[in-house]
């Protein structure tokens, strides 16, 4: 949109200056045109009344809210897709919004009980503003909940990456139940067995003699 505002503020400046030009040389010439052109355009619609007038209309209404949407366009206020992050020693860095709110989302997930973690964040003059929109598990105490998040969320922003935080808006969806994410618990670590002698293992035990197996044997 900025280019196409561009090309016609450039084309209406050149063709100003050409009117201009032409109005500084001849100017009765440019009169007369204008007036002749008045002339005409008030005998036409004159001639077929109100036919004519209604065919004017036609013209001119599209012509202004045409008109209208471009004021519009030009005049709105605009979101910045960029913030500036200051430095401890007074740099400026500019970094999407969009790194910005994925960052916040990995941060705001790992808080328990929390799932499902959506963010926006839009910059304006006074700082960054976050939408979050998030489940819970059932039955949890929300309020609690929303002032955690709405705290892990202002010191990630403000305390790690140096902005301001205008505003925060937290719409908290608790999960119906059976979709809430369950912790899944972490494998047992099985410590390693000792090594077993597989020589020694299979040596078959010595066999005893009857002579070997009499106490009374030498006396």
């Amino acid at each position: 949109m900025n280019i196409f505002n561009r090309i016609v503020v450039i084309l209406e400046i050149l063709l100003l200056i050409v009117l201009l030009i032409i109005a500084m040389v001849v100017p009765n010439t440019v009169l007369s045109s204008m007036l002749y052109t008045v002339e005409q355009a008030q005998g036409a619609l004159q001639l077929d009344w109100p036919r004519s007038y209604i065919i004017f209309l036609a013209g001119a209404i599209p012509l202004i809210l045409l008109l209208i949407l471009l004021l519009w366009l030009e005049i709105r206020p605009r979101t910045s897709n960029k913030v500036v992050v200051r430095g401890r020693d007074g740099t400026r860095t500019e970094v999407s919004t969009s790194s910005v709110a994925q960052s916040l989302q990995h941060h705001v997930d790992d808080i328990d009980d929390v799932f499902n973690v959506k963010s926006t964040v839009r910059g304006k003059r006074g700082g960054v503003v976050i939408l979050l929109n998030l489940e819970t598990t059932p039955e949890i105490d929300i309020p609690a909940k929303m002032a955690e998040v709405s705290q892990a969320a202002r010191d990630l922003i403000e305390g790690k990456m140096g902005l301001r935080v205008a505003d925060i808006r937290v719409h908290v969806k608790p999960a119906s139940y059976g979709s809430a994410k369950v912790p899944q618990p972490e494998p047992a670590i099985v410590p390693p067995s000792a090594p077993v002698d597989t020589a020694s293992a299979e040596q078959p035990a010595p066999e005893l003699t009857p002579e070997d197996g009499d106490p009374y044997k030498g006396f």
